[in-house]
């Protein structure tokens, strides 16, 4: 049984406790050994930010480097392999004006014309896309009873017709302001090829996707070649769907390395190439230039 001297005993254990802890602090205080660890821990932490700054100042002027050698051998990298091709860009409102600028940069180099851009909007209001076709294309037979339900095949369908065969302005007009947002060049030619870019996040309408599916599997079937994209940083990836529908796919393509893999991609390499887990490889296998390309 635990009696009040156990409990009395306890407490003088602890206070002494206390006590030489006390005076063994005020004793190395007054040595100064506190105060020397403290200054040899901040030493220690100068270095380390030292060696940090250094090696971020080593790696900053290794990209720069990196970033220049892509740039300056680009265009002998790609250069003549897309020569002759017409290609149609068509991209969600989410990739940035800058890698659609880089895109047509990098195609162009390649030998490539971009004929035509199409910007869609990947929170498009199905319900209004539906009303303004039926407003404006009631003497279309194509699209008599579309509802909902029929939107996504019927658009695809109509949609691959437009863009990659030519003659669909009146479509993509009609969809001004539902799921077209801005389209540039022309649309009265044929393409060979057609680069889909999409930079999917949950906002995304959950019929966007299939859209985009039905779109790619309508060009196939038209003898246009459908090429899906995805900049890094994409919050949801469409590569996986790329690869269930056999589309060859590159999903870095805001970067000098992504680039050059869409446009070997566009001269016909087969595969999943970029970064992600879903890659095949970083690039395809560099094939000797074509005809026309810049010389060293």
């Amino acid at each position: 049984m635990l009696t009040w001297r156990y409990h009395l005993m306890t407490l003088v254990a602890i206070f002494l406790a206390l006590g030489l802890g006390m005076l063994v602090g005020i004793s190395l205080s007054d040595s100064g050994v506190v105060e020397t660890g403290r200054a040899g821990l901040v030493d220690d932490i100068q270095r380390d930010l030292d060696s940090l700054r250094s090696r971020n100042s080593f790696l900053e002027r290794e990209r720069a480097v990196n970033s220049r050698y892509q740039d300056d051998t680009f265009p002998f990298i790609v250069g003549g392999h897309l020569q002759g091709q017409k290609i149609a860009l068509v991209a969600s409102s989410d990739v940035s004006d800058s890698t659609l600028r880089d895109i047509n940069s990098a195609l162009n180099s390649a030998g490539g014309q971009v004929v035509s851009t199409t910007i869609l909007d990947p929170r498009f209001d199905s319900d209004a896309a539906v009303a303004k076709i039926r407003k404006d294309l009631k003497a279309d037979s194509t699209y008599a009873g579309l509802d909902e339900s029929s939107l996504v095949p019927v658009l695809g369908q109509q949609l691959a017709v437009a863009i990659g065969m030519g003659g669909g302005a009146t479509l993509l007009n009609t969809l001004q302001g539902t799921l077209v947002e801005s389209t540039g060049g022309s649309f009265d030619i044929p393409v060979n090829s057609v680069l889909l870019l999409n930079r999917a996040d949950d906002r995304q309408s959950p019929l966007y996707s299939d859209l985009e599916k039905h779109l790619l599997l309508n060009l196939g079937n038209l003898g246009v070649m459908p090429v899906g994209a995805e900049p890094a940083d994409a919050p949801i990836s469409e590569i996986p769907m790329f690869i269930s529908i056999s589309v060859s796919s590159v999903d870095n393509v805001d970067t000098r390395i992504g680039q050059v893999s869409a446009v070997y991609v566009l001269g016909g390499e087969k595969g999943s190439f970029g970064v992600k887990t879903t890659a095949d490889l970083l690039i395809p296998i560099l094939r000797e230039t074509a005809p026309g390309a810049p010389s060293a």
